[in-house]
């Protein structure tokens, strides 16, 4: 299976070096970073399909609606993958394991969204609520 990230700008790249610090080896993720240096954002995308003709693939991007994201959903309409937009982190970061696991399909996607969007919160909250029970931070 293979993982493609793709961005606006360097987020890609940023969240793949993130990645390699946690991880360890992320060799098997292509990013692309959109709109940067002299990049053809649609050129590297077509390449990376075709490299990847015969793969199961998962795409991630940073914006629903962005241009990233509406690129790719027209490559939803020459083959089957599973395309996932407003990534975070701890999205990526549980879905590398798995990968490394091999052990994702479409419920263990929808698992780990589920799972991501529970790391979005507002700490402050998190620490005054902990502070009432006694709780020591």
């Amino acid at each position: 299976m293979k993982l493609l990230i793709a961005s606006h700008g360097t987020f890609a790249k940023g969240i793949k070096s993130a990645l390699k610090i946690i991880v360890g080896n992320v060799d098997d993720i292509t990013t692309i970073n959109a709109y940067v240096d002299e990049c053809d954002f649609k050129k590297e995308l077509d390449t990376f399909f075709e490299v990847n003709k015969d793969e199961e693939i998962i795409v991630c991007t940073d914006l629903f609606g962005g241009s990233v994201n509406q690129a790719i959903i027209q490559k939803l309409k020459e083959k089957d993958f599973n395309l996932i937009t407003g990534v975070n982190f701890p999205f990526l970061l549980e879905l590398s394991i798995a990968l490394a696991n091999g052990n994702v399909d479409k419920d263990k996607l929808k698992e780990i969204i589920a799972s991501s969007k529970e790391q979005l919160m507002l700490v402050n909250d998190v620490l005054v609520a902990n502070t009432e029970d006694d709780f020591d931070f």
